[in-house]
């Protein structure tokens, strides 16, 4: 669970961003509402993914090279 809290606090701005857009926009039309609910799980499953690839299990971020 550190892993995913230390991606949250390194890249809060940027998943705020990306959620608070793809609900302003369900806002805007029908069609849009019905593909930010497959947006919004994909989203979900991208920031586990890279929770898992770049930090460890003690929340530090793992050298990639």
């Amino acid at each position: 669970m550190k892993r995913y809290y230390s991606l949250w606090k390194s890249t809060w701005w940027l998943w705020t961003l990306i959620i608070g857009g793809a609900l302003f926009l369900s806002t805007l039309n029908d069609i849009l509402f019905y593909v930010s609910l497959v947006y919004l799980p994909i989203c979900l499953i991208v920031f586990l993914w890279f929770g898992l690839v770049r930090y460890d299990e003690q929340g530090n971020e793992v050298d990639m090279t």
